[in-house]
């Protein structure tokens, strides 16, 4: 690992790369508490808070503006294609991620003797809809084994074949932070032709992704990470070439054309990515999510990967200098999550807590997860407990 040997010429890059001021007047409370957790949950910033606010207040006030909720979510579908790559006609709301991947693992024809290839290190959303979809429809599920909480692309190669209908994956493991390599895992399945489905839940918002040039067929994620949004507000993508194959194993009034029609009569579904969409999106969530969404196409995409990683790697360089072991995957597979193995880790967490810092443990390891929002002071203040 090539660490960012000069400690000033680190936090020069971040003074250029991330406006102090206006860190400070969208995110006043992270000056009261020490904050590397946004693997676990972000903080909105406060024109999130003050859209639903006011959300609120005009559902209060019987304000009804549904011609104008329909063209914010046309104007969120355009954000995220803005920040993820793609056309936001490949965009649609789904309420989780582990509603995303229900959505593929549904919505795929599955031939006698099918696969679908996942690994161990996955979060719940991305395996069990897996699990549950298997005994529906008989495919096997291949599981890739891990090593000291990495994924490597051999792995799956021993993995995926001819007979493999899915390859599906994490762009980030929510636990020990491997970052995979989308364009190779594209290019083994469409080798194969298999779909690559994406979970990029700890992505999106933080690293700078086109999910179209990197050849994706299917992403899904939700806001309350790494994009500053409420929890509720979850998005999936869809591969142009896939928008046909893929068929929604659920369908409801939000996934039909002429949304306003209200009489009985033949519906036929959008052609597009929101023929997924089933009931009435959480409202208030998808306010926030706008939101924070214009705040964070404000910082380039590259910029707020730049500092995330620059803080994520300051750390590496703390702990190393404190023999704290910690996974390191190298420049090409780190990611701002830095998964580290200090002693009493329960302790710790509780310890930490009690000073508000805020960190995770998860496989009994301390997560640590700083985005661009965060410094290098604050990583500074973490070390002095690890020590």
């Amino acid at each position: 690992m090539t660490f960012i040997n000069d400690e000033l010429f680190g936090r020069f890059i971040m003074t250029e790369l991330i406006d102090q001021e206006f860190i400070s007047e969208m995110w006043p409370t992270l000056s009261k508490m020490t904050y590397l957790n946004n693997a676990s949950t972000g903080i909105p910033p406060v024109n999130t808070f003050h859209a639903m606010k006011q959300y609120l207040d005009d559902t209060a006030k019987a304000v009804d503006k549904f011609e104008e909720t329909l063209e914010a979510f046309k104007e969120i579908r355009q954000h995220l294609a803005s920040l993820l790559g793609g056309h936001y006609s490949q965009y649609a709301f789904v309420p989780s991620t582990s509603e995303g991947v229900n959505s593929i693992a549904h919505g795929v024809h599955y031939p006698e003797g099918s696969n679908v290839v996942i690994c161990d290190l996955e979060f719940p959303a991305n395996y069990v809809p897996w699990q549950n979809a298997s005994r529906f429809y008989d495919f096997e599920l291949r599981v890739v084994k891990s090593n000291h909480g990495a994924a490597p692309l051999d792995a799956f190669k021993d993995k995926v074949d001819e007979n493999t209908k899915v390859l599906s994956i994490s762009q980030i493991q929510f636990g020990s932070g491997f970052r995979a390599n989308l364009g190779e895992l594209s290019k083994l399945a469409h080798d194969n032709s298999a779909l690559l489905a994406v979970d990029i839940i700890q992505a999106a918002g933080c690293f700078n992704t086109d999910l179209s040039k990197l050849d994706v067929d299917f992403a899904t994620g939700q806001s309350a990470k790494w994009l500053l949004g409420p929890i509720g507000a979850g998005f999936i993508y869809v591969g142009k070439s896939m928008m046909d194959e893929l068929k929604p194993r659920f369908m409801g009034w939000w996934g039909v054309e002429n949304l306003m029609e209200f009489g009985y009569s033949e519906r036929k579904p959008f052609a597009d990515a929101r023929k997924f969409q089933v009931g009435s999106p959480a409202m208030i969530a998808y306010v926030g999510l706008l939101e924070s969404l214009k705040t964070l196409l404000k910082i380039p995409g590259e910029d707020r990967e730049k500092a995330a990683m620059n803080n994520a790697d300051y750390l590496r360089k703390r702990l190393s200098e404190i023999d704290v072991a910690f996974y390191d995957f190298g420049r090409d597979h780190n990611s701002a999550i830095v998964s580290c193995e200090p002693q009493y880790v329960e302790n710790l967490l509780e310890r930490l807590m009690k000073n508000n810092i805020h960190c995770s443990v998860r496989n009994g390891r301390l997560r640590v997860s700083p985005h661009f929002y965060n410094n290098h002071d604050e990583i500074d203040r973490l070390v002095a407990y690890l020590g």
